[in-house]
């Protein structure tokens, strides 16, 4: 097979995977971590209603401009001067990216087009990872096309894959390009030294800040690629050079977001902010990581347990054989610095890798190469073909299982649940502060436009208004997201 063939091979399993995904696309976002949806299409309705993201200086906000959506305890540490909730755990460039989009093409902020942004997304990864593969595995040189193909399917048609760069929007899912990119432009570096130049030290650097604008994994990158070329400086000193302009490049990254984020809120609620996310999301958490464990490895389960069923069907055919499969030096170089680095991250941030499932989406470019590998080392073209057939049916089955398409969603609950409430929720006035006893649900605050102050009952929300001064509020009365009624309280 020839590279151009290849291309429209690649071209055609995404124009699949679009139409795997219509039955979910532009459907009310409602369920199985939409919420990253949610919380991003009200900070961009926040930041036109303030007149600009420029005002915060691009730090996220998690509520509206409303006055009744302000929070009065402004001496919290995520809690601003004006009474706004920032979002300082991340990078912003996942909220900057559709904010730029939706203004550029002055569009009203709906989930279909961050939804559209995400496919985007989607489409650069899989280029980016044909482009990695086809180098990894010196295609060019072989004309083995079929290993680098086979690679790209099965992290497209992966379940987390097929979600969380289709309706799941989140900064995991849209930094794997660049998360990509980094990991290629680093391992040639690494295996060729001679290549450690100028030019490309520069662009390591802003590959780096680029990609702390998106989450923290480019840390655990860049901290086991440099404990591996820490190990080979003895025998070529050019690694020292690449090891300080990743630390340069990483210290540069985070002062930039320390900057940025501290010019507005302050350097006092920023390191607050910093060190208490830390102390509950981080492993130092520790009784409540332990806890977690078990839905830690479920993650693995929900979003890649079509690509383990392939991989250890090949690897039993394998033992049957009793062949093995040898990598190559480049080979073994990507497995060790990439597993290194998804294992570090996920290890350091356990609790919330164990509560949230898309933590363990940078491991689906791993898990692509061995199964691609694995494959076409264990069966015959025949077979690997029924083997990846029967793998597509499988994938598309379970993410058709958890995310159901129709109306109403596996757990029961219709998807149009949210956006109705919300819609009952439009009436209040803007002066008022809303109070309820539910679970925080973001998707319901999108839909009503306003946010929610979630006390136990009607006696606790008096309570509120005398503490904080809260001169008018309404309590809403609710029964499985269907409304009651609204009673109206005054201080």
């Amino acid at each position: 097979m020839n590279r151009k063939k290849a291309i429209s091979i690649l071209f055609i399993l995404f124009l699949v995977s679009l139409l795997l995904r219509i039955p979910n696309l532009n459907r009310d976002i409602s369920k199985h971590h939409e919420f990253n949806s949610a919380v991003v299409l009200i900070n961009l309705q926040s930041w036109r209603q303030a007149k600009g993201g420029s005002v915060f200086h691009f730090i996220p906000l998690l509520n509206y401009q409303n006055p009744g959506d302000k929070i009065p305890d402004t001496s919290y540490y995520s809690i601003d001067r004006s009474g706004n909730t920032m979002y300082l755990s991340f990078g912003p460039a996942w909220y900057l990216i559709p904010y730029w989009v939706y203004n550029l093409l002055h569009l009203q902020p709906n989930p279909l087009c961050l939804q559209i942004i995400n496919l985007f997304f989607n489409l650069m990864s899989l280029a980016l990872l044909f482009l990695f593969l086809e180098d990894l595995l010196q295609s060019k040189v072989k004309g083995n096309y079929e290993s680098v193909l086979i690679g790209c399917f099965v992290f497209l048609f992966s379940p987390g894959t097929l979600w969380y760069l289709g309706n799941g929007y989140i900064n995991i899912g849209i930094m794997t390009p660049l998360v990509i990119g980094f990991l290629w432009f680093q391992l040639r570096m690494i295996q060729y030294p001679a290549l450690i130049d100028m030019k490309r030290l520069l662009v390591t650097v802003i590959l780096i800040v680029a990609l702390l604008y998106f989450d923290w994994f480019v840390l655990a990158l860049c901290g086991v690629t440099s404990l591996i070329m820490l190990i080979r400086c003895r025998k070529n000193r050019r690694f020292i050079r690449l090891i300080l302009v990743q630390f340069f490049g990483c210290i540069s990254g985070i002062a930039l977001l320390y900057w940025q984020f501290s010019s507005y809120a302050g350097s006092r609620h920023l390191l607050h902010y910093w060190f208490a996310r830390s102390g509950s999301r981080t492993v130092a958490n520790i009784d409540v990581s332990l806890g977690l464990s078990a839905y830690f490895l479920l993650n693995f389960v929900t979003a890649y347990l079509p690509i383990f069923l392939l991989i250890i069907i090949a690897y039993l055919k394998m033992r049957k054989d009793g062949t093995r499969i040898v990598f190559s030096a480049r080979e073994w170089l990507f497995i060790k610095a990439y597993a290194g680095a998804a294992l570090l991250y996920d290890l350091v941030l356990f609790e919330w890798s164990s509560e949230h499932e898309y933590s363990v989406l940078p491991w689906a470019i791993l898990f692509a190469f061995l199964a691609c590998r694995l494959l076409t080392e264990s069966f015959t073209r025949r077979q690997w073909i029924r083997l990846c057939t029967l793998y597509l049916l499988f994938s598309v089955g379970q993410y058709y299982f958890i995310n159901r398409p129709g109306r109403v969603s596996r757990e029961g609950t219709a998807y149009a649940a949210f956006r109705e409430f919300g819609d009952s929720l439009k009436q209040v006035d803007p002066e008022y502060k809303i109070f309820i006893n539910i679970k925080r649900n973001p998707m319901i605050e999108y839909y009503a436009g306003r946010n929610l102050t979630i006390v136990t009952d009607l006696d606790s929300a008096r309570r509120f208004m005398v503490r904080w001064q809260v001169h008018n509020a309404v309590w809403v009365e609710q029964r499985n997201f269907e409304f009651q009624k609204l009673t109206y309280l005054s201080y």
